[in-house]
């Protein structure tokens, strides 16, 4: 499962990369700011709160708000699974500098299961695996149509620098599995790297660099986004 995860990132690289050389790409510098609420009830169940503010560097337009709510449940030491469901708002055009504002509206049910693996040496080896359906309302439309089902998988590292900091590689591709999809199965592609401060047990802060290249639906037009990103990390305890 790993190698083949390999695989599967390098050839999106590569198929990227030779597609960037090849057709119209804009690229887009983004800020996001993420406050994450953890409700811990006992050691399996984590119900959370998610809500997420993405803006245009240059205008500080609206890009995306993201609102999801949903529970966590830790099956061991190594997996946990997790149900959500997220609203996805998308400020039309996808343009910094434009003067009109439309919203698309779109709900995302989705289902995860991640793995970790601690090494022992401070070196915890991150995966997950996230299906979520796409269910989108164009502005002109009146109610809600199912896109696609699109999979999500995520692969990482994190080292502990000590009981305060850590840093964080993560490499994430989206695939869309659909009949209605022809020109993007490969919907995009994500690259971060962040560094954690905990401040105690019920606040951390992480910021990092993001880069994003996202394939359109028409499949002749890309995005290349340079993001940095801000999380506030809120944990309640009720054990």
């Amino acid at each position: 499962m790993l190698k083949k995860s390999v695989v599967l990132i390098l050839l999106s690289l590569i198929d990227q990369g030779v597609i960037a050389q090849e057709k119209n790409v804009e690229t887009q510098n983004v800020l996001w700011s993420r406050y994450l609420l953890d409700f811990h009830f006992s050691e399996k169940w984590t119900p959370f709160f998610d809500v997420e503010e993405r803006v245009y560097a240059s205008t500080l337009r609206q890009h995306h708000f993201l609102p999801s709510i949903g529970t966590r449940y830790k099956v061991d030491e190594h997996f946990t699974l997790s149900a959500a469901m997220m609203y996805f708002g998308l400020t039309l055009p996808q343009d910094p500098d434009a003067n009109k504002k439309q919203i698309q509206d779109e709900l995302r049910p989705q289902l995860s299961i991640s793995f970790k693996y601690d090494t022992g040496s401070n070196l915890i080896f991150l995966s997950r695996i996230k299906p979520e359906l796409r269910y989108i309302r164009t502005p002109d439309a009146a109610s809600y149509r199912l896109r696609t089902l699109r999979l999500r998988m995520r692969m990482g590292v994190k080292y502990l620098i000590n009981n305060k900091f850590d840093v964080k590689l993560l490499e994430e591709i989206h695939m869309n599995i659909s009949n209605r999809i022809v020109r993007n199965v490969f919907d995009q592609n994500r690259l971060s790297a962040g560094i954690n401060y905990k401040l105690n047990d019920q606040f951390q802060f992480e910021t990092g660099y993001l880069y994003w290249f996202q394939q359109s639906s028409s499949g002749d037009d890309f995005f290349s986004r340079n993001i940095v990103y801000f999380t506030i990390k809120h944990d309640l305890n009720f054990n």
